[in-house]
């Protein structure tokens, strides 16, 4: 009985870190394959954002390091500061240019 409680308590444990690191609250499947793929995909999430927290250094904890991610997922900086730049040359050539009519 105590071997089968203690394979219990193991998996009771392994549960609660799913839900505390990878932020699983429910499944959305209810078979196997689907419980094994939103498992796999939300811990390949969490390698990699601990991959990426450990590459850069960062000083503060994986939760903030995650919060940033999300808060900043789909701006591109690059992008942006290219659009405004591209925007400004036009503005400048469009004064230089004066008016055709």
């Amino acid at each position: 009985i105590a071997q089968r409680y203690k394979e219990r308590w193991g998996i009771e444990l392994f549960f609660k870190w799913i839900k505390q690191h990878l932020k699983i609250k429910s499944f959305l499947g209810r078979s196997e394959n689907a419980v094994r793929i939103q498992i796999l995909t939300a811990l390949i999430t969490y390698l990699l954002v601990a991959l990426l927290h450990h590459s850069r250094q960062a000083t503060n904890s994986l939760w903030d390091f995650l919060c940033l991610i999300s808060a900043t997922l789909f701006q591109r900086p690059d992008a942006e500061a290219a659009a405004v730049r591209r925007r400004r040359e036009w503005q400048t050539h469009a004064k230089n240019q004066g008016c055709l009519f």
